[in-house]
């Protein structure tokens, strides 16, 4: 009985998460559940707030642990360099995690910024478009099969003791407290690996909700940028809901790129963090699995790696869309029937010169990209992610040799 009430309120969360649209709420669920950022609707609640104290305290004490843990692989390095490596990989990969969120902490302000414009023009859209469903649905279920990840993990945990020797060994010097510390020990492992899962799904799913609420407030203003002719006015005349929309649209367009402009400085130090981490486990972890053979933590180990490549290439696809649309801006305009609607006449000529002017302005601006780059090196684009297979080749390549070397 107990358990179909948890199913239908489970099925009803999962309903309303659907339904709701709004394209930055499991971004914000996700802040919570590793207790990291709490947002302001979800402060009333006194157990909420202890809860995400408590998740806060678990996912600092995990992290000591693992950092307590590679201290130990450390010491033991000549006696068991595969664990020691294992150890110090594992600590690496929370490592990178926790300076992802932090990243996200830092920029939360600009973050928040964006999110109250996107969500501010999508009260004022008239009707959701397809592009905007299909979007949210791409954000909502990408965020929840990483949760699903961590929790299928947690079977393995439970099924597989070969798994719970490898990742979870009880360091020796807290073992040595007494059993109070090793059932401590227990539990915050059991938890481990759904937390995390949750902060690095912080970055992800924050970074997909960003990327396609951009793109689609892009589809949006390229679409009045499409539909520049067939407004009129009030009283029918084609000037005054020319001039009307043309201010509407432009002072849309300038919004977003002064919110994008905002915004770079996050998006390119996520992107840095994302590109170089991803080419350094890549390569350490492909070594990991073809020196010591196929486990039951390889296999876990190698799904993971699969995460981050995808990720990369996700996110080098949503700058290409980005930027494809911006182009496509341009494309709309030069296509717009300029001979046969936008007529000069004496009695308009300074209306004709503004119109005119203003949007050739604007398809200037869209003949270059928006300029998302990956810490102001290099722009994120399928040419980097190539760029990201070639570097991890290089540096497996390299561990492989210093491993026959020695």
């Amino acid at each position: 009985m107990q358990l179909n009430i948890l199913l239908q309120r489970c099925r009803r969360l999962l309903e309303r998460l659907y339904i709701e649209r709004d394209f930055f709420r499991p971004y914000e669920i996700l802040l919570a559940l590793p207790g990291f950022h709490l947002v302001d609707g979800f402060r009333r609640k006194t157990w909420v707030r202890v809860l995400f104290f408590v998740s806060r305290i678990v996912l600092l004490l995990q992290y000591a642990i693992w950092a307590d843990r590679c201290y130990l692989g450390l010491i033991n390095a000549p006696q068991h360099s595969g664990k020691a490596l294992h150890y110090g990989n594992t600590f690496g990969v929370l490592t990178m995690m926790l300076v992802r969120m932090l990243v996200v902490r830092w920029y939360l302000p600009n973050v928040e910024q964006l999110m109250r414009y996107l969500r501010g023009q999508q009260r004022h859209r008239k009707s959701r478009s397809t592009t905007h469903r299909v979007s949210y649905r791409k954000i909502a279920n990408i965020a929840v099969t990483f949760q699903l990840i961590g929790l299928a993990d947690r079977v393995v945990f439970c099924f597989s003791r070969t798994y719970r020797e490898e990742l979870y060994q009880m360091p020796s010097n807290l073992v040595d407290l007494g059993w109070p510390m090793v059932v401590a020990l227990h539990v915050f492992s059991f938890d481990f690996a759904s937390r995390w899962a949750a902060a690095f799904n912080v970055s992800l799913t924050g970074t997909n909700s960003i990327m396609m609420g951009l793109y689609d407030e892009l589809v949006d203003i390229a679409d009045d940028y499409s539909r520049m002719f067939e407004v009129r006015g009030s009283d029918g005349e084609f000037w005054t809901g020319l001039e009307r929309h043309i201010a509407q649209t432009v002072k849309r367009h300038e919004s977003f790129i002064r919110e994008l402009n905002q915004l770079k400085p996050f998006l390119q130090i996520t992107f840095l963090v994302m590109f170089y981490s991803a080419a350094l486990f890549l390569a350490i972890g492909m070594f990991m699995i073809t020196a010591n053979g196929t486990t039951t933590y390889d296999v876990i180990l190698s799904g993971f790696l699969f995460a981050l490549l995808l990720e990369c290439y996700w996110c080098c696809r949503l700058v290409d869309r980005l930027n494809d649309m911006n182009t496509q801006i341009g494309k709309h305009l030069y296509n717009l029937a300029w001979p046969t609607e936008l007529q000069y006449t004496w009695a308009d000529r300074s209306r004709y010169r503004q119109a005119r002017s203003s949007l050739l302005i604007m398809m200037s601006s869209t003949q270059k990209t928006l300029g998302i780059s990956c810490g102001g090196m290099f722009e994120m684009s399928s040419e980097a992610f190539a760029s990201l297979v070639k570097m991890t080749y290089t540096v497996l390549t390299f561990l492989r040799d210093t491993q026959n070397f020695s």
